[in-house]
């Protein structure tokens, strides 16, 4: 299994690591169990759809503007989108720490008729399974 991170996710983690001599996503990159996703390409309209929607339902289901919502997030979903138009994956487990996030890819990708092709997996269980 390969841990396949948008762009602007490794930005984040690798933001203010000045004190870090590897940051530990480096370590994962190097070492083969997590890689950055090619550019999403925006003009394929499942790329696009998938990103909007997740944006869209974050915002309505916070109350706030869509423009205030992190595009990391988003993203996350529109590297899944991008796996199933160019036909390099038939299923994606979207890992995230923002439930919201989460729970919009699987809605959006339900409404895009890939509903039985995307599981969420909360972050925070996720590492709290590693550690027991």
């Amino acid at each position: 299994m390969t841990f396949v991170l948008p762009e602007r996710v490794y930005d984040e983690l690798t933001a203010n690591t000045s004190d870090v001599e590897t940051p530990p996503i480096d370590t994962a990159i190097s070492e083969g169990w997590a890689r950055v996703a090619d550019p999403l390409e925006y003009s394929h309209g499942l790329v696009s759809r998938t990103m909007d929607g997740v944006q869209r339902y974050i915002a309505n289901t916070d109350d706030r503007p869509a423009d205030e919502i992190e595009r990391a997030d988003p993203a996350l979903a529109g590297v899944a989108a991008q796996a199933f138009v160019k036909g390099t994956a038939d299923h994606a487990y979207i890992y995230t720490t923002d439930t919201l996030a989460g729970e919009g890819a699987e809605n959006v990708f339900a409404s895009e008729g890939y509903g039985d092709s995307v599981t969420y997996v909360n972050g925070f269980r996720f590492v709290e399974d590693l550690l027991e």
